[in-house]
């Protein structure tokens, strides 16, 4: 097999101090080779091969925990998703959370299409079903609340201009958290960033990249998903029905939370690009976000 341009020594690609903590990779150093690979926008994330099989390390940055996302809670949830067959093994978690190193999961990962195909979305749903009936761990409190607050005072310290906007938005958001708010579900363990990169399998489905996980309403999920993907809506029901929510959750919960989920992202985004250069790329998504929010 050809080698990818892309791959080189893991050594030249990976620092010393992540590499030591890779299972083999001491009995193979001369061997092992690695690769940048796609995945998030703000963490690297490279593909080590050696002759005793493939791993993943994810290096974390900064920025990551500055847009919500936690390293120490990510671990806990992900080694216990894990053990239920519906998370990669977590190998290595570094004490400081600046690395991880995680089973590969070979074959291809899902496409922005496939939330149209009913088919993939009761596969999902029977997922998400497996994974909210997992005894939860004790882990560090979410709050989606204070996330987009907190989201609000970094933007507006940065562009005061904005503050009037996002305050009638983060007003409609605490309307929406108490309408689909309620005592009949229990918090559960959610993956919460159910982008279509993060999924991968076809007659198994696992989930990636569990940086967002957390302890929460198991319909932020589902909101999560028809947030990212207006065009699952659709499939609503039989999400609802196959993730084991639809005697606990109606549509119009469902809707409030994906309206949630859209606010989160559309501030995530807008976040991220604090003090850089506006692209036309992010500009346009943040500007259709904002769209689905009026």
């Amino acid at each position: 097999m050809a080698q990818s341009p892309a791959r080189r020594r893991a050594g030249d690609l990976i620092p010393d101090y992540v590499l030591e903590h890779v299972p083999g990779y001491a009995a193979s150093r001369d061997a092992a080779t690695a690769e940048r690979v796609f995945g998030g926008t703000v963490n690297a994330i490279f593909l080590i091969e050696m002759p005793s099989g493939r791993m993943i390390v994810r290096m974390h940055e900064q920025a990551g925990r500055v847009l919500g996302a936690d390293h120490a809670r990510e671990a806990q949830l992900q080694i216990v998703a894990a053990r239920e067959g519906v998370a990669p093994a977590v190998l290595y978690v570094d004490p400081q959370h600046r690395f991880m190193v995680m089973q590969y999961i070979p074959g291809a990962t899902w496409a922005a299409k496939d939330f149209g195909d009913p088919e993939r979305i009761r596969l999902l749903g029977t997922t998400l079903h497996t994974l909210h009936r997992i005894p939860p761990p004790a882990v560090s409190g979410f709050d989606l609340r204070a996330l987009v607050h907190g989201h609000r005072q970094r933007i507006v310290a940065v562009v005061p201009t904005e503050a009037a906007a996002l305050d009638a938005l983060l007003r409609r958001a605490d309307l929406a958290l108490e309408a689909c708010r309620s005592d009949e579900r229990q918090l559960t363990l959610i993956h919460g960033d159910l982008h279509h990169s993060n999924l991968i399998g076809r007659e198994r489905l696992w989930l990636l990249d569990w940086e967002y996980g957390a302890v929460t309403d198991p319909l932020f999920d589902l909101g999560c998903v028809l947030a990212y993907y207006p065009q699952a809506q659709p499939h609503a029901a039989l999400l609802l029905e196959s993730a084991g929510l639809l005697d606990s959750a109606s549509p119009a919960m469902l809707r409030h939370a994906s309206w949630l989920y859209v606010l989160v992202s559309y501030l995530w985004h807008r976040v991220h690009r604090l003090g850089q250069p506006v692209r036309a790329d992010e500009a346009a998504i943040e500007q259709e976000l904002l769209q689905r929010l009026q």
